[in-house]
């Protein structure tokens, strides 16, 4: 049995998705739904389809069966502008290490990386996007570095970046794929816990992907394992 219907909230769910590259598959009887304002931390090794699952989330593959839906709507079929009234509901941290570099703007300063987007967004009333910078630049350790350009920036750092600018997004929806990638070990515990603080803070829902069953246990309130191409949903722990 798949997870119950969340609803036409800003929640998410995956059922019975499966998702082939030729021969390989990527993720098969996938089930996974998240309760809206929670965080859900997809615990899986490298390999294991977890940033398959992230991607389909975000729009960015297409399942080969099954649903994936987003706020109610099925992202998995969206196409055009239907697909981009979605996107622009959430915010998306790439991993580092998959190549994107967090999509951040390498030609502009940390400041406008964070301010540019909410710009675009709509969210944040154009007198306030300064000052919203500014608290969320504090707020992830990077004050100091306004002005700084991103390739100046350590990759603890850039994760940083990455990171406040989702959550000065004011975005539903966050997706943060390998939230430890880049990230300096004694940061770890911090960020972990500034996740988990902006989702309860603001009733925002998240999914994030991690290979350490540490992060996953400080930072979700659902903890599901992914492995063997499927989502364990018996594996699924519920933190009241």
């Amino acid at each position: 049995m798949g997870p119950e219907p969340l609803g036409m909230g800003w929640g998410f769910e995956l059922i019975d998705v499966e998702k082939r590259y030729g021969a390989s598959v990527a993720l098969r009887g996938c089930d996974l739904g998240a309760p809206l304002g929670s965080v859900t931390a997809l615990l899986g090794s490298a390999g294991s389809g977890k940033t398959t699952a992230f991607r389909i989330l975000a729009g960015l593959e297409r399942p080969d069966t099954g649903a994936a839906l987003v706020a109610g709507k099925d992202i998995g079929r969206a196409r055009g502008g239907a697909l981009q009234r979605i996107q622009r509901r959430m915010a998306v941290v790439f991993g580092e290490s998959a190549g994107e570099g967090h999509a951040l703007f390498g030609t502009v300063s940390v400041r406008e990386n964070v301010e540019f987007p909410m710009r675009t967004a709509g969210r944040v009333p154009r007198r306030r996007l300064a000052a919203v910078a500014r608290e969320e630049l504090e707020r992830f350790g990077l004050a100091d570095l306004a002005d700084a350009l991103p390739a100046e920036l350590s990759a603890s750092q850039r994760k940083a970046l990455a990171l406040a600018r989702a959550v000065a997004l004011r975005a539903p929806l966050v997706l943060v794929d390998d939230l430890e990638c880049g990230i300096a070990p004694g940061h770890l515990a911090r960020f972990c816990d500034l996740v988990r603080e902006e989702c309860h803070s603001r009733g925002t829902t998240w999914l994030l992907t991690t290979a350490e069953p540490a992060v996953a246990e400080r930072t979700g309130d659902m903890v599901a394992t992914l492995a063997a191409a499927h989502v364990s949903s018996s594996s699924a722990v519920m933190r009241m």
